[in-house]
């Protein structure tokens, strides 16, 4: 079972996957991590991201495929993988569809998890705080990343969702527990 994860920078998709990944067995692919991971190591990626991040902007698609194709092929198993953060755009849905079709499978669903910006600019604050989390701090670069998520992903969620996919559509805010079982009762 392929599934993937979208929501607002702050939705949840994080604390949400996190209980997928643990009670479906699936292998998690969060590219925020992923360039994270390489920003901190420092490699070429990694500076190449952190150029884009430092300015609330995302990194290129030609960068971020790179390391969803790798991860894809490093990773796939039986179980499926759960898609966090991937695709941002029209371009890395074509990109993800393509991937997982030359190698015989497709995308079983998708989660929306959907969240007003006032509530995510206060999710934004908070997490800056307690994660100490660098690019949540300046509201500008956060408000960057939300209307880049609307200009940019939700076409990009229309487009998976014309090859007739399951949606499950989610009100981010609602408690976690509830967010969850209504995933929970849309993946069985």
């Amino acid at each position: 079972m392929n599934i993937i994860i979208f929501g607002p920078p702050l939705a949840g998709k994080g604390t949400q996957s996190k209980r997928i990944i643990n009670d479906f067995g699936l292998t998690h692919l969060s590219t925020g991590d992923a360039l994270r991971e390489e920003k901190a190591q420092k490699s070429e990626l990694g500076i190449k991201a952190s150029e884009y991040s430092s300015k609330g902007l995302l990194a290129p698609d030609d960068l971020v495929a790179e390391i969803v194709e790798k991860f894809y092929h490093n990773n796939k198993s039986d179980k499926g993988i759960l898609f966090d953060g991937y695709p941002r755009n029209i371009e890395q849905a074509k990109h993800l569809m393509n991937v997982i079709e030359k190698d015989g499978n497709n995308i079983d669903r998708i989660i929306f998890l959907k969240v007003p910006k006032e509530e995510l600019l206060k999710r934004a604050i908070k997490r800056a705080k307690e994660e100490n989390r660098t690019d949540d701090k300046d509201s500008e670069i956060v408000m960057t990343r939300i209307n880049e998520f609307g200009n940019s992903t939700i076409p990009a969620i229309n487009f998976i969702k014309e090859s007739g996919i399951k949606t499950i559509e989610i009100d981010g805010n609602k408690s976690i527990e509830n967010i969850y079982e209504t995933i929970k009762s849309g993946l069985k």
